[in-house]
């Protein structure tokens, strides 16, 4: 029930386009509270002096614990304060962090690490394989942005630096999966509440924290020693502004320097890239989004045939003003089963007319169902005038979010938006919860044995180049079957001051601000 309901934030997050709520808790009781003065530019525009930087996030945080993180945004936040045992690179590969070098055993149940020495938290406390062992039981217990912390069984403290992961079962991508653990310190955990620790968050990462005013700010401090060299900026502001206008004029006037995810909008990015004091760059987001048909109702031959009614090119200039990017599959370029040799279904009104009358399916009238949001609406109207130009009656029928997922569990529709948070570096993270007959997420309805059969192989097959090859297959069948109509990937939209450097994404969409510098 908890996945559940976690994946039920984690769509209405990935279907509204907002990262998490806002908080009107009171401030914690914090020694490590500063100034909250920030260096500006001087009348020359001259940042060189500069080690401070203001960033503008788009929603406030509901929680600090990093176990238990809402939102791709908090995400990000948070990788800048922990570390886990693995990180992955700009291309998606493993490499080391709070492990130096790892062994598995041949049969993939078994992982051990061994521990980077020497380093410390936060607040002072050295980094052993008892905060490993607390932090990954909690993983497996706690999380659920984690999608396959389902694998993990036990964790085993070999000596003071070493410990051994156990797995319920092989899991090819669990490296992959790893670096979402965050190693969090057990003493300062166990010496308070859970609510007081998501407040108050200790880690061994780049920043401490220093700071939370509700409603305005979040302070982090660079900590002078960090394991892997101090930091250049020593002072980050995160402030939370919701209107996109407004982020833009502090983007524009430098009272900020650098906004990403919520706090942009199409709109807001293109008047951005007129700016020549701000540079700007796009790349494919983390969210998948499509129009997902119930199998359980509406056959094979009519799902092809409204596959060829839409017009997708139309509808992301018309919900994202062009800014997202086309797939017709729910991977992109590198990821494990990512393919093109397969069978497309082309904007085509004329085909779709014959598939339609050839399946008996004339004057077709099906209700749209989505949860209540302006991008909802704009595609649920663009579907209806699209799909009448076949001859299809589309009904639209926004309802409150919660009543959406309800009729979601309950089978209750003919078609509906769908969206998923990626993982790139995981394919098992998506494909399974979507198209299994057993996914948490199989919101077309999907009873297919052959996926079924491929989606189990591909989890506990250790070889990656197997998983391609299987994935590709069930890419193969799922367009085949025409399921779902892919629409776009979100676009990863940034805007910073045009004297930042080292302003660049890693391969899970992450900023890590120990690589930017005036």
């Amino acid at each position: 029930m908890k996945r559940i309901l976690a994946l039920v934030l984690a769509l209405t997050m990935c279907l509204s386009l907002a990262a998490c709520g806002s908080s009107d808790e009171t401030t914690p009781t914090d020694t490590n509270q500063t100034d909250n003065t920030t260096t500006t530019p001087d009348e020359t525009g001259d940042n060189t002096n500069r080690d401070d930087m203001t960033v503008i996030l788009g929603a406030e945080f509901t929680t600090l614990d990093p176990q238990k993180l809402p939102a791709v945004a908090d995400i990000n936040f948070c990788t800048n304060i922990f570390d886990g045992l693995v990180a992955l690179d700009e291309n998606g590969q493993v490499v080391p962090k709070l492990a130096t070098d790892w062994v598995a055993s041949e049969d993939g149940l078994h992982y051990t690490f061994h521990l980077r020495e020497g380093v410390k938290f936060h607040n002072g406390n050295d980094f052993t394989a008892d905060d490993v062992k607390l932090s990954v039981e909690r993983f497996r217990d706690e999380s659920w942005m984690q999608f396959a912390s389902f694998a993990v069984d036990s964790c085993d403290i070999v000596d003071d630096y070493t410990v051994t992961i156990n797995l319920k079962y092989a899991y090819g991508n669990f490296l992959n999966m790893l670096w979402y653990c965050a190693i969090i310190d057990s003493d300062h955990y166990s010496s308070m509440s859970e609510e007081e620790f998501a407040r108050n968050p200790v880690g061994t990462g780049p920043f401490k924290f220093a700071e939370w005013t509700p409603a305005q700010h979040v302070v982090l401090e660079a900590n002078e020693e960090y394991w892997d060299g101090a930091p250049q900026m020593k002072k980050l502001t995160f402030n939370f502004i919701s209107d996109t206008n407004t982020a833009l004029v502090a983007l524009e006037t430098g009272e900020a320097d650098l906004a990403f995810g919520t706090s942009l909008s199409a709109t807001t990015f293109q008047q951005a890239q007129q700016n020549e004091s701000l540079a700007t760059d796009s790349t494919v987001g983390n969210s998948f989004y499509f129009v997902n048909f119930n199998s359980n109702r509406i056959s094979k031959e009519v799902r092809q045939a409204l596959s060829y009614a839409i017009d997708r090119d139309a509808i992301n200039t018309l919900v994202n003003e062009g800014t997202g990017y086309l797939g017709d599959i729910p991977l992109v370029e590198g990821q494990e089963g990512y393919t093109t040799d397969i069978t497309t279904y082309e904007y085509n009104p004329e085909k779709a007319k014959e598939l339609l009358s050839a399946a008996g399916a004339d004057g077709l009238t099906l209700t749209f169902y989505y949860g209540e949001s302006a991008d909802n609406s704009k595609l649920g109207q663009a579907l209806q005038s699209q799909l009448a130009n076949v001859g299809v009656t589309l009904e639209l029928e926004p309802v409150e979010n919660g009543t959406w997922w309800a009729t979601f569990e309950d089978g209750n529709y003919d078609v509906s938006r769908g969206g998923y948070p990626m993982e790139k570096a995981n394919t098992d993270s998506c494909y399974y919860d979507m198209f299994h007959s057993t996914g948490t997420f199989n919101v077309s309805r999907i009873n297919n044995p052959e996926i079924d059969t491929l989606l189990d192989e591909a989890r506990t097959e250790l070889d990656s180049a197997k998983r391609d090859e299987i994935y590709v297959q069930v890419n193969q069948i799922l367009t085949e079957e025409a399921y779902f109509i892919p629409l776009y990937f979100s676009a990863s939209m940034i805007v910073y001051n045009k004297d930042l450097q080292g302003v660049k994404a890693d391969s899970t969409q992450n900023y890590q601000y120990k690589t930017m510098h005036w």
